[in-house]
């Protein structure tokens, strides 16, 4: 069974915490800190474009560093709760989770199978 990244907006979020970042570095974070990284750069360039859509990020071009400009992107208010109800509907997801994970546990110890 392959991980769906159904999280990646949350992740990208939860990245952008750290402060303003380019597609490229964000892609290198979920590839380094991920346990699971289901996210290749066409998954995080379409969150991406569909979190600035709802407005949770904003992008600008930099110039300050690189010769040529490099699109940033830096999380807004609205971001910022939606973060928030991540946190909140993740909590509940991982109750339910260990719940799982704990009654299979009891089962296989009992079962010897």
């Amino acid at each position: 069974m392959k991980h769906t990244g159904r999280h990646t907006d949350a992740f990208l979020l939860l990245f952008l915490t750290d402060g303003d970042c380019y597609g490229g570095k964000l892609l290198q974070k979920c590839e380094e800190e991920l346990p699971i990284n289901p996210i290749d750069s066409a998954i995080l360039y379409r969150t991406l474009k569909q979190l600035e859509k709802e407005g949770a990020v904003e992008s600008y071009l930099d110039t300050s560093e690189q010769d040529k400009p490099i699109k940033m992107y830096k999380m807004t208010s609205v971001g910022k709760r939606k973060l928030e109800e991540f946190k909140i509907t993740l909590e509940l997801k991982l109750k339910n989770l260990s719940f799982f994970l704990n009654k299979y546990k009891k089962w296989k110890e009992s079962n010897h199978d």
